[in-house]
């Protein structure tokens, strides 16, 4: 470990909880939007009854992300100085994100009309158009973290990755929810290949998770002194050692992976809502806890 000192001097944290729940609506409106171009622009057709929905989740999401921003700011009446091209700040994760936060759900709300409609062909080049939006909405919030070089904790170039992976994991396991409650609404039963589909993907993505959690410690452990004091305090917060890791990955990952729990729809559904909360809990502790270590 390189010679370096870590003071314990206590700093007010200037963000609240209206951060985490910004990154986590966009990620989750990233994911369902995503969901809904399987079918309209990808093809793949035993999605389609999804379509609408996810995008109309994924619109009034997106409604919610820049709201929690606004709320956060210590002036909110001067959130609009972020869209005047004469603040735009080239070398700003945020500069970008605060552009893209307003083109993604005018995309958004255009490519839901012409679902409803069904307008296929004009549904198709607004869907994709739109999918490298949703991307980039979120990957920037991974980008933000990832180039602030005075925290350990943030400072990863695994960040947009796995902000981009949960966010697929948190839009998919909404949307089985959703799934579920359609089935109880409708008289045509959705197939049960979707609800595979879905499961399989979750399994997929929980695994690209996990690989990108071990990766970030790996990293961190053999980093610096203060990616070392990192892991020692991320290992002894509750929320994420037992919440996000256990609770919200790995507890799900088993049920859906057993093919007597990952079958039935009752622990489908409950994997999916462990999956939600998981994916909360990721951005709170990757926000939180690189406030908490103190800086070298």
């Amino acid at each position: 470990m390189e010679a370096s000192v870590l003071y314990n001097v206590p700093h007010d944290i200037p963000w609240k909880v209206f951060i985490p729940l910004y990154f986590y609506f966009t990620g989750l409106s990233a994911g369902s939007f995503i969901l809904s171009t399987l079918s309209t622009v990808f093809g793949i057709k035993r999605f389609k009854p999804m379509a609408l929905p996810a995008a109309i989740i994924s619109f009034l999401l997106l409604l919610l992300a820049p709201a929690c921003l606004i709320v956060d700011l210590q002036q909110p009446t001067r959130f609009w100085h972020t869209l005047v091209p004469e603040y735009f700040n080239p070398t700003s994760a945020l500069s970008y994100g605060s552009w893209l936060l307003t083109l993604y759900p005018i995309a958004n709300l255009v490519y839901i009309y012409f679902i409803y409609v069904k307008n296929d062909r004009v549904t198709k080049i607004i869907g994709t158009i739109t999918v490298p939006l949703a991307i980039f909405v979120h990957a920037y919030t991974g980008f933000a973290f990832a180039l602030v070089r005075a925290r350990a904790w943030w400072h990863s170039a695994l960040m947009p990755g796995f902000f981009l992976t949960s966010a697929l994991l948190s839009g998919i396991a909404l949307l089985v929810i959703v799934a579920m409650i359609m089935d109880r609404l409708r008289s045509e039963k959705l197939e049960l290949d979707l609800y595979k589909s879905l499961r399989i993907m979750m399994i997929g993505i929980l695994l690209t998770d996990l690989f990108w959690t071990g990766s970030f410690w790996l990293t961190l452990l053999v980093s610096n002194s203060d990616g070392h004091a990192s892991i020692l305090l991320a290992l002894h917060e509750n929320f994420y050692l037992w919440g996000e890791i256990f609770a919200g990955m790995l507890v799900p990952l088993a049920i859906l992976v057993y093919p007597g729990t990952g079958n039935n729809k009752i622990w489908l559904s409950f994997a999916s809502v462990l999956i939600i909360c998981g994916v909360f809990l990721m951005r709170y502790s990757v926000v939180f806890i690189g406030f908490d270590i103190p800086l070298s």
